[in-house]
């Protein structure tokens, strides 16, 4: 049987059915379409040009290893931190963004338009975004089921992503 990660760990108030399923899918797609654009359409090097790797490298290596932080550090906290000791955490990345995993699997993705280029990617970025914001919304409810009003008053001091501010 497989169980979620909310099943293994019993601090986590749960995820969305989708999310397992949802994460691998658009990763697989993201990178297609990536893929595709820059070596069989090459929409997006027709459209936008030619900008030096002096600018997008740079802007790339900051997107992925503040992705890559936000992830491991907040996989860190939540997967070591012991059963017996519940509560909402809102300290280290958490204190930034409620949903710090996220997050920092969007700022790769978008780490990797920026590498590429790709407008395409851009979009299917969007799409990213989209799915987590659902999903976080999902397991929102369930944190305030779990919670109650230590999780709301979380809500109130912490944007849900980085500068994106969704109120309970």
């Amino acid at each position: 049987m497989n169980l979620s990660h909310s099943q293994k760990h019993h601090n986590l108030a749960g995820e969305h059915a989708i999310t397992d399923i949802g994460q691998p899918i658009l990763f697989i797609v993201f990178f297609s379409v990536m893929i595709l654009d820059i070596f069989v359409f090459e929409f997006s090097s027709n459209t936008i040009g030619t900008i030096s790797w002096i600018i997008y490298v740079p802007l790339f290596l900051l997107f992925f290893i503040t992705g890559s932080y936000f992830i491991f550090t907040s996989h860190k906290v939540i997967f070591s931190k012991p059963e017996k000791e519940e509560g909402v955490v809102t300290s280290g990345v958490f204190s930034i963004v409620r949903h710090p995993m996220y997050f920092g699997s969007m700022l790769l993705f978008f780490s990797f338009v920026v590498l590429s280029n790709s407008i395409l990617a851009f979009l299917v970025c969007i799409v990213i975004a989209v799915f987590y914001y659902f999903i976080s919304l999902n397991e929102e409810k369930l944190l305030i089921k779990k919670f109650c009003d230590r999780y709301k008053e979380y809500q109130e001091k912490i944007p849900m992503f980085f500068l994106l501010q969704s109120k309970p």
